[in-house]
């Protein structure tokens, strides 16, 4: 089998858009000290209800151009399935 090699960076977050929004989260709640994880999470809760409510600022963060693009050329039947 022939495939086509391709090079790519060590470190490219454009391929792992999740990292920017964990990038966010974890800047909303560092420098604080919490007794469990359960506190930790609880913090947490309020930070993800709001990104929930906010769906545009999910897709600044994780919306790459390049998928944004990509999006836009499925074919119409196609099904977006959102969590």
């Amino acid at each position: 089998m022939d495939a086509p090699r391709v090079v790519q960076s060590a470190y490219a977050p454009e391929l792992n858009p999740v990292k920017r929004f964990f990038r966010e989260l974890r800047r909303a709640i560092k420098g604080r000290v919490y007794p469990d994880l359960q506190a930790k999470q609880a913090a947490l809760e309020p930070i993800l209800q709001a990104w929930q409510a906010d769906p545009e600022r999910v897709r600044q963060l994780c919306g790459w151009t390049w998928i944004r693009k990509a999006l836009t050329k499925l074919p119409a039947n196609t099904q977006v399935i959102q969590a």
